[in-house]
């Protein structure tokens, strides 16, 4: 069973974030942080708990993993990335899993045997549009006019893995980004479960 973290660690985890998002200088992303700011702190990274970070500040903590791995991989393997692109894709691919621009998309769940027998913890707020989680991140971004390479972006599409039949057409053409993304994710995750 997954730890809850203590309010002290969700509050360090967002004082890191919000630095770390704060460094690129990006006028649209810190008016986009100050905006989303309480629900970004406050969503889980998934709805169960036999997935990862299935608990309040799991998003945060699991973004904050990603991008320093993201840039462990980058050293080790010499990549030569850009540290500001390695934190926007690192810190924001998930983003998305926040909801739209007024409602969170992870709600909790109601139904004691969803989470008793299941584990499932917060179930999809049925009421918003459709969207994976990929597209509903690059939603978010551009609603606040958060500029993205065409590394950077490609590299949030293909977060969620190249298995997706929208994401076929980059297999063997993903931009090295991509490519530390999904293998830092994969780490990450694989530490958690």
């Amino acid at each position: 069973m997954q730890k809850l973290l203590s309010h002290d660690k969700i509050e360090s985890n967002w004082s890191m974030f919000n630095k770390l998002c704060r460094r690129l200088c990006d006028d649209n992303l810190n008016i986009m942080i100050d905006s989303l700011g309480e629900r970004i702190i406050m969503c889980p990274a998934s709805t169960r708990l036999d997935q990862y970070s299935s608990h309040p500040g799991g998003l945060v903590s699991h973004s904050i993993d990603v991008a320093g791995t993201m840039r462990k991989i980058n050293d080790s393997h010499d990549l030569g990335l850009q540290v500001s692109s390695i934190l926007k894709v690192g810190l924001l691919h998930d983003i998305g899993k926040i909801g739209d621009l007024e409602n969170d998309l992870y709600i909790t769940q109601d139904s004691e045997w969803h989470r008793d027998k299941l584990g499932q913890m917060y179930k999809y707020n049925e009421d918003l549009q459709r969207m994976s989680s990929s597209h509903r991140t690059l939603f978010l971004l551009q609603s606040f006019n958060i500029g993205l390479t065409s590394d950077e972006w490609i590299a949030i599409q293909l977060a969620q893995g190249s298995h997706f039949e929208e994401n076929r057409f980059y297999v063997g053409h993903e931009p090295s980004l991509a490519i530390a993304l999904q293998h830092a994710k994969a780490i990450v995750i694989h530490r958690k479960i």
